[in-house]
């Protein structure tokens, strides 16, 4: 691993999502991860299997930074494209298995199998690639013999390459104070005349042949101290504006300071007034929580107010529907017991027939007759009441009641039946 390649790690719900990060630090024992969030995590090293690395340069590295160029140029030339792959991923595959790893790199999504049969011919005329186990793999072969040579020859001599020869200039101090070039000390060593040396300090393996530079090789021309000068005018110049921009600086950074201190005071204040609003708030929400309270309360009251009045309307209208049916239902007994006892002047019988229209109006009131005269019935006292006092199991109904249907099963006996027991 190294700084710039790319991290893939999988997440652990089987999901898909691959989460795709870059190698910023790598250290002996883990590398740092920057993820596309902006969150920097630790990897330790070696990776663990969940985690794959993208080299910077390879096919899966830039099939995540740029897709589409590697698309346009896969389709442009297919065969370089599989070779670098065969050499990213062990140099030996099948077609089955180039298929696979094209399509993990999302390259070949449009190549249908006709396409991919006529890779083998393809692959089979490259020259960097052979035929192995029985022709069903292809494996890349190794670099050419001159490529070989080359690099045999730059790994052997890594400084035979040219390079730019370094000016290295000496200086001296001469007895007025001032600096000259001596120039490179190869060179002067090379123009200085041999002295004779001591024969015991060459045995000892000193070099003679160096002296030191006298007085007048130091002392230096008008030209030369021109040109120094004018080099440390340059330098001063350069000083005083370095100077002057630090000053400004200063300035600058006081600014940021006072301005600073005024942006701390207005924060202290907008602090202030966020707390003063705060506690406003909570006695605003008290105060509406309160009101919320009597509104409910109030609605309530005034919910229970209209279901008492409701109720009370509803049993006053029962009340007088139910006074109103019994007027009708003596009424239909008085008409009947005429019919039961009475007769008719003419004898035509008008008075069965006014009871007959009257029980008919009444039935569409929900008012039925209890018995019928002459019937003979269980007794109910509910439903029954003697003409005399007693009692008996069998009745004979001597003039019917009347009863309402309120339309539930209870009915509400307006006027009971008059009966008598059987067999009187």
């Amino acid at each position: 691993m190294k700084s710039g390649d790319l991290v893939i790690r999988r997440p652990d719900d089987g999901t898909d999502e691959a989460g795709i990060g870059t190698i910023c630090l790598v250290e002996d024992a883990y590398v740092v991860v920057e993820w596309s969030d902006g969150q920097r995590t630790e990897i330790p090293l070696p990776a663990p299997s969940e985690v794959e690395v993208a080299s910077i340069g390879s096919l899966r590295y830039r099939s995540l930074r740029d897709g589409e160029s590697l698309q346009r140029e896969f389709a442009e030339s297919p065969v370089s494209v599989l070779v670098t792959l065969l050499g990213e991923r062990g140099g030996t595959a099948s077609l089955g298995q180039l298929r696979l790893w094209t399509r993990q790199l999302k390259l070949a999504g449009e190549c249908d199998g006709t396409w991919w049969a006529g890779v083998p011919k393809e692959l089979d005329a490259d020259p960097r690639l052979t035929k192995v186990r029985r022709g069903t793999q292809w494996k890349l072969l190794d670099l050419p013999a001159e490529h070989a040579d080359v690099e045999a020859a730059v790994e052997a001599d890594p400084l035979s390459s040219s390079a730019p020869e370094i000016r290295m200039d000496s200086h001296a101090t001469g007895p007025d104070g001032t600096e000259r070039a001596v120039g490179r000390l190869n060179e002067q060593a090379s123009k200085t005349p041999m002295l004779p040396g001591n024969p015991a300090e060459e045995a000892e393996g000193h070099d003679a042949h160096i002296r030191e530079p006298s007085g007048a090789d130091l002392r230096l021309s008008s030209e030369e101290r021109g040109r120094y000068e004018a080099a440390l005018r340059r330098q001063e110049a350069v000083v005083e504006e370095l100077q002057a921009e630090r000053d400004r600086l200063g300035l600058r950074i006081a600014d940021l300071q006072a301005e600073l201190e005024r942006s701390d005071g207005q924060a202290d204040v907008l602090r202030q007034q966020a707390a003063d609003l705060s506690s406003n708030l909570v006695e605003v929400n008290r105060r509406a929580g309160a009101l919320a309270d009597k509104v409910q309360r109030r609605e309530g009251e005034l919910r229970q107010v209209r279901q008492g009045g409701r109720a009370v309307s509803q049993s006053q209208l029962r009340q007088a529907r139910m006074g109103g049916l019994r007027v009708l239902a003596a009424v239909l007994a008085e008409v009947a017991d005429h019919v039961v006892h009475g007769t008719d002047i003419d004898g035509s019988g008008a008075a069965d027939a006014l009871y007959r229209r009257a029980l008919t109006q009444a039935v569409a009131a929900n008012v039925t007759d209890i018995g019928i005269a002459g019937e003979e019935t269980g007794f109910d006292p509910v439903r029954h009441r003697f003409t005399t006092a007693g009692s008996a199991e069998w009745v004979v109904v001597e003039r019917p009641g009347f009863a309402w249907q309120p339309g539930t099963p209870q009915e509400v006996v307006l006027v009971p039946a008059l009966v008598r027991a059987a067999g009187q």
